[in-house]
Formats: structure tokens, sequence, C-alpha cells
């Protein structure tokens, strides 16, 4: 798990707040995304050895 900068915890005001969290789903859902495909690939490449 990462750590949220204690500075920005303390500070940071609702709108920064709500950026970050924002740009932090988008970038989950990439990896997410990316995953799902990544899954997909070594599934059917592991059909084909198995053939």
């Amino acid at each position: 798990m990462i750590a949220l900068d204690p500075d920005f915890v303390a500070n940071a005001p609702t709108s920064a707040i709500r950026t970050q969290y924002e740009h932090a789903q988008r970038m989950a859902d990439l990896w997410d995304d990316k995953a799902r495909a990544l899954l997909l690939l070594l599934t059917e490449r592991e059909e084909r050895t198995t053939r």
C-alpha cells in the first residue's frame, strides 16, 4: 500500500484531493484493462501450447 504524503493529508483542499483521487482511479482503470488484456493473451498462448 502506498502511503499518502503527510503534508498533503494535512493541508490539501478538497478539490486537490478529488483531483488526485480521479487521477489515481483513471490509472487504476488503465492497469485493470492492461491486466485483462495480458491475461487473455496468456490464456490464448497456453491453449496453443497444450494442443
